[in-house]
């Protein structure tokens, strides 16, 4: 009786810790993105970031049969984390539950509840089979239902000045033979763009690759086609976006995936070509070759008729005649290779990458950008290195560029306990450093002459409650856009989540970032800075029973001040309904409040949005957002959501701004989804 009483009580406490870790897992991914969010000047496709994610929560692996590369999947385990797992079960055999878990050095409770969503234990399926066939589809539809000033023709002569329609269409699909072979395709259709053109498959961007999986004796992977490479801490080469600040000291240290496969729709930031990885022993080569069309603003000499480059495009869009200009007329060229040593106290590596236009890119006239590059070729090599001594990982990547710009990152973290994490790391990168391929820690996307000092911790100073902080010191030797003079500045982060019981819990945040801006006060000079501070506080309440019903609440302030001028200020409200009437029906309704006096003071939030879909607008003005989720799972193979969100702007006459201007102040946006598994 006790033990039907006990396997009762852990089927329960499993299911509680299974819905808090999807809540867990999606605030921390979350936190991340809109913390990214904040510093693109154009849209972002964060796919990529979670694809790997998702997938790995629907495909969860054995922790009976994970080695170290397999757990650094996981962001939220530390490196020292990570040695603990694989030790006990070397030291003790394997698991024969997953509350075993408990008995590993250095587990939390809060990282347990993190990791049971993506590990099992027990038998793995059965890998005798002759043939074994597994894959998914995916179509997703969207559209605003108002009608843009570029889809409107001006007159019977004029036609509109968008060539396509307004939706946009995804469809994806992935198979997978025997986990010895895996192929995808990514075909979409940006909004203005047409559904058909000239060009197989008929959409206007098409990605797919075919990757084999130990095909012979030294060699771990061939990809052909579209792929990623990642490799050291960034510095040299990452195609890959990377989360960067965070308040989680586990994602200081990058961990690099090689060359791995592409299933996003950014339609620059890939390879396409061969990649490869060869192993011998603890000894890995990654040999990597690509060639592909890019969009690029391209300019003739008068004179010689030689033609340069003003800018590479990276948004996609091919919607007007322009941008049909622009569309894949510069060949890139990129090869290169990694050789690394894996040890289980330390990783070295050190690349090589060669990058080639066929046109150089013009330098432009303004001081800004003296050290900007201008040529048509590119190299970098770098040496990365990471060194684990039990509780202390030391990591750290120098790269040269031309062999003559270098930059420099080298960075820390401690575990001085199963409830404190701290980390530290320093980096410095010439002004005249501007790896194209690169993308290291930093706070801007442009490298050119930052440096700075980020530490960051994470402690537990009860059961219930855990703070998180960081703080960011940085400065820039040379001018920037709209920093015209060298400039400095500092960011700080603070949370604090306090846990109420099992169904209840709370965070409060507060983050200030204090940056230079050119002057506007007249009669200064051209090259005047002056200083600018932005806060913002939130405080968040979530309140989950099981899967049944989740409500959250979230209230969040910000203030801009810029030296004597008048602070301005905005305000967000979200209240967050989540139910589940019937096991295989979803629904969730979110009402936002905002009043926000300018662009300075825009607040940055999360909406729920269907599977693979991270939404995260930036909310100005005053109004008001309703959206609607509904997730349907028809069959277990078969899945449908949909989505619906509704803007209204008080006083407003229109909307947005050039062809993408709605007359009026509401907006709607509908979104279906559909996928299938087998």
């Amino acid at each position: 009786m006790r033990i039907l009483i006990l396997l009762i009580w852990l089927s329960g406490f499993v299911n509680v810790i299974r819905a808090q870790s999807d809540e867990s897992i999606h605030k921390i991914i979350t936190d991340m993105l809109e913390s990214i969010a904040e510093k693109q000047t154009i849209e972002m496709n964060f796919e990529e970031l979670i694809d790997d994610l998702v997938e790995l929560s629907l495909h969860p692996m054995n922790l009976n049969e994970v080695t170290k590369i397999d757990l650094e999947t996981l962001f939220f385990l530390t490196d020292y984390q990570i040695e603990n797992i694989l030790y006990y079960i070397y030291s003790n055999g394997p698991l024969q539950t997953i509350f075993e878990l408990q008995a590993v050095e250095g587990l939390d409770y809060q990282t347990i509840r993190h990791l049971v969503h993506f590990v099992f234990v027990g038998e793995s399926p059965s890998k005798g089979e002759v043939l074994h066939l597994s894959g998914t589809v995916l179509s997703r539809y969207q559209t605003v239902f108002q009608n843009a000033k570029g889809y409107v023709e001006e007159n019977d002569s004029t036609p509109s000045a968008y060539i396509g329609g307004k939706d946009r269409v995804l469809l994806k699909g992935r198979l997978q033979i025997n986990n010895r072979v895996e192929t995808g395709f990514t075909l979409e259709k940006d909004p203005g763009e047409e559904y058909f053109s000239n060009s197989i498959p008929f959409t206007d961007f098409a990605s797919g690759f075919i990757q084999f999986n130990k095909p012979v004796k030294w060699v771990n992977k061939i990809i052909i086609g579209d792929y990623k490479a990642s490799f050291g801490q960034g510095v040299g080469m990452w195609t890959d976006m990377a989360f960067s600040k965070s308040s989680e000291t586990s994602q200081l240290r990058r961990r690099p995936k090689g060359v791995y496969r592409y299933t996003s729709t950014n339609e620059a930031s890939f390879l396409r070509g061969v990649g490869a990885e060869l192993s011998y022993k603890d000894f890995s080569l990654s040999p990597f070759v690509s060639y592909k069309q890019r969009d690029a603003s391209l300019e003739m000499d008068s004179i010689t008729n030689a033609k340069f480059i003003l800018s590479l495009k990276e948004d996609g869009y091919h919607r007007t005649s322009g941008e049909l200009d622009n569309q894949k007329s510069v060949d890139e060229w990129v090869a290169g290779g990694r050789l690394a040593y894996r040890h289980h106290l330390f990783h070295i590596e050190s690349g090589y990458v060669s990058w080639n236009l066929n046109y150089p890119i013009k330098n432009s006239d303004h001081l800004r950008n003296l050290y900007r590059f201008a040529d048509d070729e590119q190299t970098t090599g770098w040496f990365s290195y990471s060194l684990f001594l039990n509780r202390l990982t030391l990591f750290g990547e120098a790269a040269l560029q031309q062999n003559k710009y270098s930059a420099f990152y080298q960075g820390l973290t401690y575990q001085a306990g199963s409830d404190v994490v701290m980390s530290l790391a320093y980096r410095s990168y010439d002004a005249s450093y501007s790896a194209i391929l690169a993308n290291p820690f930093s706070e801007s996307s442009i490298l050119n002459g930052e440096s700075g000092f980020y530490g960051s911790i994470r402690f537990r100073p009860h059961q219930k409650m855990l703070i998180t902080a960081y703080g960011d010191i940085f400065e820039y030797n040379w001018l920037r856009y709209n920093v015209y003079a060298p400039s400095s500045g500092f960011e700080c982060f603070i949370q604090a989540d306090f846990a109420l019981n099992n169904y209840c819990d709370f965070y409060l945040r507060y983050k200030s970032t204090q940056k230079s801006i050119n002057s506007n006060h007249i009669g200064q000079s051209t090259y005047a800075i002056s200083s600018y501070q932005k806060d913002n506080i939130r405080f968040c309440y979530n309140f989950c029973t099981f899967d049944k019903f989740k409500l959250q609440t979230q209230v969040e302030h910000s203030i801009y001040r810029r030296d004597e001028e008048s602070a301005t200020k905005g305000w967000l409200f979200y209240q967050d309904f989540k139910l589940t009437p019937v096991r295989n029906l979803t629904i969730g309704f979110r009402y936002v409040y905002f009043d926000i006096e300018d662009y300075n003071s825009r607040i940055y939030m999360y909406e729920p949005d269907v599977l693979y879909a991270f939404t995260i607008p930036a909310y100005m003005d005053k109004g008001s957002r309703l959206i609607v989720n509904v997730k349907w799972v028809l069959t277990r193979d078969l899945k449908v959501w949909f989505r619906l969100a509704h803007s209204y702007y008080k006083g407003k006459q229109s909307l947005s701004s050039g062809w993408n201007e709605i007359s009026g102040n509401e907006k709607t946006e509908g979104k279906i989804q559909v996928q299938f598994r087998f």
